[in-house]
């Protein structure tokens, strides 16, 4: 993108981890002066722009969910492969850890979440069993989180064996695992705070896309956006989801669940 706006235009860059930045300051090569990192939240970009003397834009796109680098650091705690410590926070200066949280939170509103952010069957169940190790002792890290949700099979033909030998269903891992780290970072909430500001912050004539990769963004996404042109505030959207085609499936698995959604702001 940075060279479709060069010279002259401007790309501003928001992201909640303030790392982001140093990951991204080796590729921005010859078009640095372009572009602009605002450490914060997304829900309020209309404040983030605005200390840029920033009032509206010609298109936004907001790609939702967890970055690649903050799967694969540990120490983030965001990967039920790799140990790491209870925190899953995107913005590690601030917010609670996912340890603070399981300390607090009761079983029901835990189950709750479960269910609400990663589709999770048997959710009770998971939560109870979460909540009672973890007054126990006995989930002290990713690791001994991913054991004891592991125990709960959906499919046995979605079982992998891990590095100790143990068999495990990654895809009830990867439901619990991405539903807390929704929960420690309040991402829907996050998002549907964006949208609200979405007539306020784009130009008229103006595109937004979001890339979600959790079928609750979606909904949000998709129901938000079809609001939005029935108050006539867009004049029109995306009829369907765009879907990443079967070669970036293979070069970025990662990429398999992305639906990509927009809409055009009205004149």
């Amino acid at each position: 993108l940075l060279p479709l706006v060069a010279p002259g235009g401007k790309i501003f860059g928001v992201d909640l981890d303030p790392l982001a930045l140093q990951r991204l300051q080796e590729k921005l090569g010859d078009h640095a002066d372009s572009f602009h990192f605002l450490h914060g939240n997304f829900a309020g970009l209309d404040r983030l722009l605005m200390e840029k003397e920033v009032f509206q834009v010609d298109a936004l796109l907001a790609d939702l969910g967890v970055s690649s680098p903050q799967i694969d650091d540990p120490e983030r705690g965001f990967s039920y492969i790799r140990p790491g410590p209870l925190d899953m926070r995107m913005d590690t200066s601030k917010g609670q850890t996912l340890a603070q949280i399981l300390e607090k939170i009761d079983v029901a509103t835990l189950a709750e979440k479960l269910a609400e952010f990663g589709d999770v069957e048997k959710a009770d169940l998971i939560a109870q069993d979460i909540k009672d190790n973890y007054l126990a002792g006995m989930i002290r890290n990713t690791t001994d989180l991913s054991h004891v949700v592991g125990k709960y099979s959906l499919r046995k033909s979605n079982q992998q064996v891990f590095a100790r030998g143990e068999v495990k269903p990654a895809n009830v891992l990867a439901q619990v695992f991405q539903a807390l780290r929704i929960l420690v970072n309040r991402e829907l909430d996050n998002l549907k705070s964006l949208i609200r500001i979405l007539p306020f912050i784009l130009k008229p004539d103006a595109i937004v896309a979001f890339i979600s990769f959790h079928s609750g963004e979606d909904r949000i996404v998709k129901k938000s956006l079809a609001n939005l042109l029935d108050q006539g505030v867009f004049s029109e959207i995306s009829k369907d989801p765009i879907r990443p085609s079967y070669e970036e499936k293979m070069l970025n698995p990662r990429s398999r669940s992305a639906k990509l959604r927009w809409g055009r702001k009205s004149n």
